[in-house]
């Protein structure tokens, strides 16, 4: 009985002293390089104008939330209405002006931006959108990088 209950001691110890355990600056390092595949992604498909390739950065969950410009939607709602807010664009140019990663914990990262983004409309002419700025908390499920909200703000 002794030896049961101290097996059951030395697990418990070591299963709270790993839950506990802090990321080592170089855990967080391989955390925002792996979250910054996911960031590419969603530029990248925001460049290219497809709201198909975009929405599958979106994690699929009743907690998702988007904030756009003051305009607060559910998962369902956003993947609804990003191709038509996407179909007057040819395409759209991100340039980058600072961006920091923040790790939350090994599953959650808090990413920031400043960009500038030239914009290629339809009837040929371009819109420049300067400063936009975007917060994403991103989440790790599965062994996968989704966006589980995701603010934008930007002048008109």
């Amino acid at each position: 009985m002794k030896t049961k209950l101290s097996i059951l001691i030395v697990l418990l110890c070591f299963a709270c002293n790993h839950a506990n355990k802090p990321l080592t600056d170089a855990d967080k390092n391989k955390i925002i390089g792996e979250a910054k595949g996911l960031i590419s992604a969603i530029f990248q498909a925001c460049e290219n104008c497809d709201p198909t390739e975009l929405t599958a950065t979106y994690m699929n969950s009743p907690d998702f939330v988007s904030l756009i410009n003051g305009v607060c939607d559910d998962y369902e709602h956003t993947v609804e209405k990003y191709p038509k807010l996407m179909s007057d664009f040819i395409s759209q140019k991100a340039t980058i002006i600072s961006e920091k990663y923040v790790v939350l914990d090994a599953q959650t990262v808090f990413y920031t931006s400043i960009s500038k983004w030239d914009c290629k409309l339809k009837n040929d002419s371009i819109a420049v959108f300067e400063p936009v700025g975007l917060q994403f908390l991103l989440k790790k499920v599965d062994n996968q990088w989704k966006v589980l909200s995701w603010t934008e703000a930007y002048q008109l």
